[in-house]
């Protein structure tokens, strides 16, 4: 074992509220908290239960492509004094006292004939909706819950695309999800309807989507390093950020304010802005930016993960903080990281490639992420970080 991650293992107590990690069957690329679905169990004791989903890599002779998990966590913090990075029943972690049961359970799969390297989930009242993406686009609904008993059948799949990507997102409001890829094609559909309702087709390869709460807007990272704003009332571009010089990889927008997004890029450095005016840079990274996305519950909290192994978590607010202790020690100043960073996750051995923050109260702060080690980690930052960010 190297120096960095015998010291990571053995810090981890004072870092980490909790921290797990399994290894797979299947090589995740792709991971998504699932909202609270019927049939979840309910919170036995100090322990209680989320969901998750995770898309696999296509492997050869194989055609699962996709797991919802149930996860026991515990309901509260646990002591310091069991904090210890050990091997438990079915994963690596903190443990969970009292509880005999493997934490991890895979629930239901689904069976494709492609791996799925992007997903996202969204209700709409009573409905939830779980979109897996490659080339084309699968539809799962989620709204009667899940079963053991039978694998998971797509409710539809839409088939507008000619090439792989990434990019996928829901409509916060209205039942809508948008997608774009290497083709160069931006498609949004109406998932109630099962229906196309806009399509666009760009020269270059189109990398990240976000749908836009008001005046039917979209934003779309671009390889060729523009942000470009949609209009879905329009057949062409209605507008585009200036260019930065990488691609622009991956695109967040703030969960209160969706005037205002973040997108990442091959160089490593993020752009916040509203959308007629910049506010600031960061050097987040020395490598590719592959994913930011802002928590759900805490505005000022953004997370990003990049082809360095790491995912970090940021506090954009520190720079306007009033707080005489959160001014940077010379030392701080001199260590070239942003005064930003609040935390870096250095639990993967290999590339990173999918992270999200959790999506309800339980797992507001909780992160899960997804390596090329074939690792599901789930971890939450101590509570002396968060403070110290508050």
């Amino acid at each position: 074992m190297d120096a960095h991650r015998h010291n990571w293992l053995v810090n981890t107590r004072v870092l980490y509220n909790f921290i797990s990690s399994i290894r797979l069957p299947h090589q995740p690329i792709a991971v998504e908290f699932l909202p609270e679905l019927p049939g979840r169990r309910e919170p036995a004791g100090d322990v209680a239960f989320c969901q998750l989903a995770c898309g696999l890599r296509s492997e050869q002779g194989e055609k699962v492509a996709l797991y919802l998990l149930e996860v026991a966590l515990p309901a509260q913090p646990i002591s310091e004094e069991i904090r210890r990075y050990s091997k438990c029943l079915d994963y690596e972690g903190f443990p969970l006292p009292g509880y005999p049961e493997p934490m991890y359970q895979c629930i239901t799969k689904a069976e494709l004939d492609c791996g799925i390297q992007s997903l996202k989930s969204h209700s709409y009242n009573d409905k939830c909706f779980l979109a897996a993406k490659q080339k084309d686009v699968f539809i799962f609904k989620l709204e009667g819950g899940v079963s053991e008993e039978r694998d998971m059948k797509p409710l539809h799949t839409f088939q507008d695309h000619e090439e792989e990507g990434y990019g996928l997102a829901f409509h916060k409001v209205r039942p809508m999800l948008g997608s774009c890829s290497e083709d160069g094609r931006f498609n949004v559909w109406d998932v109630s309807e099962l229906a196309p309702v806009y399509q666009f087709s760009s020269p270059v390869v189109l990398n990240s989507v976000e749908l836009l709460e008001h005046e039917n807007q979209a934003l779309v990272a671009a390889e060729d390093g523009h942000v470009l704003i949609m209009d879905l009332r329009q057949p062409v571009v209605a507008g585009k950020t200036a260019k930065v010089d990488s691609a622009v990889n991956t695109l967040t927008i703030h969960c209160v304010n969706t005037d205002i997004f973040a997108s990442g890029t091959a160089s490593g450095l993020w752009d916040i802005r509203k959308l007629d005016a910049p506010l600031s840079g960061i050097q987040a990274h020395d490598a590719a930016v592959i994913k930011l996305q802002f928590n759900h519950y805490f505005p000022m909290l953004i997370g990003s993960a990049a082809e360095d192994s790491t995912v970090r978590v940021f506090d954009l607010e520190a720079p306007y903080s009033e707080d005489e202790d959160a001014t940077p020690t010379n030392d701080e100043e001199c260590d070239g990281e942003p005064i930003e960073l609040l935390f870096t996750h250095v639990g993967h051995r290999e590339h990173v490639y999918d992270f999200c923050w959790g999506t309800e109260e339980l797992t507001e702060t909780y992160i899960a992420s997804v390596g090329d080690d074939y690792g599901l980690q789930l971890w939450q930052i101590t509570d002396d970080v968060l403070d110290f960010s508050a």
